[in-house]
């Protein structure tokens, strides 16, 4: 809160708070297993890891492989709360941890910055393209970089030793959430030893000092890093075209419906940017360094590397929440307040009615997903297709929202993974990256997964050598034609989804 705020104002605020906080959990009410897109793959790795000790067909499938990876809230959380939890409702925790701590990292930063009801406009950027593509321990750990570097603002002068040490500890606690959260942490209490120098014109031997933290607070995060298997991964670097690179700036507000997302994106970057040009509004010092390390670290960043992708993209994501949170509007008449609050909630009931409604729609498709798995036994090989319609513009201008997001990407990838979650039947996508995810498919289902590569479709089907395999099941089964019967017997299953038990799994056998 700033100086001067009266008891109502603050109880306004936090209340505004607490309605927002509710706002943005609501729509996980609405289904269980929520269309994210890499969302239902973690949780059946989570599932994995819950069940696996007293589990033998699961044991037949995986084994756990605990190493120090910078990637690790989810399976660190996950497996406890589904020990005492149904599956999905623990998940759907996973998921409000991952939407809510940006949100209130963005908050608690920029109130320790002095602001105050700009930074909830946050909640426009909650579901972000990131969110949406289930990327959720980079969100939490997002979120934990931004209340921890506002812990650090808030008692730095205070206690410096304890906070350096506080600091340091918490490098180790992002590392293990996402190495993206350490980056920005890094970040943003550089940023803030900057202004503190620049503001006190200390001498040589304060900027030793700073330097002295700095480097503490960097070391553990490197050393782990070090030790981690994704240090000796290389050779897959790739660059976003120039156009990707300009699109990927609207990750923070993308959603469902592009026409509403860029009308996000230029309410939220076009007011502080309108502000600051007519001495409306200011940038506190601190997002004054950090905003062009940020920015010009998206412009340096390749798209893919060392088995991870959207690296850029996160960044934009990062540039997004120091809209909110860096931002102060200064001197606003009350007309203008009261504006461009009216038009925040606006835009923010619009995005998240429009969410909503595609989540609703997207029981549908499980519905019809779990009646094509209701024959799958457990222990059982499932083969997952992504069926191709032929006529994909007009399948899609009828498909739920949900299918897609606002910039054409299909959410429906790891579905197949429900077999796992609620049948305990193997399929062949699991995550299971030595440098990313504690966990191992064991032989003959590592063989079997690496003969397949990427989510085929039914043309590939056509060729396919599905030899220990059970149960082929095609998504997107609305859009093609039945299975020939010859190789194919039908199971079960309706619109959305289908399931065939396999009469000859080799072409011509």
């Amino acid at each position: 809160m700033t100086p001067g705020t009266t008891s109502g104002d603050r109880g306004a605020w936090w209340a505004t708070l607490g309605l927002l906080c509710l706002a943005l959990l609501a729509p996980l009410l609405v289904v269980d297993l929520p269309p994210l897109l890499d969302y239902p793959n973690h949780l059946g790795r989570l599932f994995v890891l819950a069940r696996l000790p007293d589990d033998p067909v699961l044991a037949r499938f995986y084994a756990a492989q605990w190493a120090i990876i910078p990637n690790l809230a989810l399976d660190l959380i996950g497996p406890s709360l589904i020990r005492v939890l149904p599956v999905h409702d623990a998940g759907r925790l996973l998921i409000g941890a991952a939407v809510l701590l940006p949100v209130l990292g963005c908050v608690a930063y920029s109130a320790t910055l002095g602001g105050r009801w700009w930074s909830l406009a946050v909640g426009l950027a909650a579901y972000n393209r990131t969110v949406l593509e289930g990327f959720l321990n980079f969100n939490i750990g997002i979120g934990l970089a931004l209340l921890l570097a506002a812990c650090w603002m808030r008692w730095r002068t205070r206690h410096p030793a304890w906070v350096t040490l506080a600091a340091m500890l918490s490098g180790v606690a992002l590392f293990a959430c996402h190495l993206m959260a350490v980056a920005l942490f890094i970040v943003l209490v550089g940023a803030d030893e900057a202004v503190r120098l620049l503001r006190g014109r200390r001498g040589t031997a304060a900027f030793a000092w700073a330097g002295v933290r700095m480097a503490l607070i960097v070391a553990l995060p490197l050393a782990l890093y070090a030790m981690s298997a994704l240090q000796a991964l290389g050779g897959d670097l790739t660059y976003s075209s120039v156009a990707d690179k300009a699109a990927h700036l609207m990750a923070p507000f993308i959603n469902y419906a592009w026409p509403l997302d860029v009308l996000t994106g230029v309410f939220a970057l076009g007011c502080p940017l309108v502000c600051l040009l007519l001495g409306r509004g200011r940038l506190a010092p601190q997002a004054w360094v950090a905003v062009p390390l940020l920015f010009g670290a998206y412009l340096a960043a390749p798209y893919g590397w060392k088995g991870t992708y959207q690296i850029d993209t996160r960044f934009a994501i990062m540039l997004g929440a120091l809209l909110f949170a860096g931002f102060m509007p200064v001197r606003w008449p009350r007309w203008l307040g009261r504006g461009v609050a009216a038009a925040a909630v606006l835009l923010f009931a619009g995005r998240m009615a429009l969410l909503t409604e595609a989540w609703w729609e997207h029981r549908a498709d499980l519905a019809d997903l779990r009646a094509a798995l209701a024959a799958v036994q457990a222990g059982q090989a499932i083969y997952v297709v992504l069926a191709q319609p032929e006529y994909p513009e007009g399948y899609d201008a009828l498909a739920p929202w949900s299918r897609r997001l606002s910039d054409g990407v299909f959410t429906g990838t790891h579905l197949g993974a429900l077999a796992l979650i609620e049948h305990r039947a193997w399929w062949p996508f699991q995550f299971d990256n030595a440098s990313q995810q504690p966990i191992r498919t064991l032989e003959p289902y590592r063989t079997l997964a690496l003969g397949i590569g990427d989510l085929p479709d039914q043309r590939a089907l056509a060729k396919a050598d599905l030899c220990g395999f059970d149960v082929v099941l095609v998504l997107q089964a609305d859009g093609v034609a039945p299975l020939p019967e010859a190789r194919f017997r039908p199971l079960a299953g309706q619109g959305f989804a289908q399931s065939y038990a396999i009469r000859t799994c080799r072409v011509g056998g």
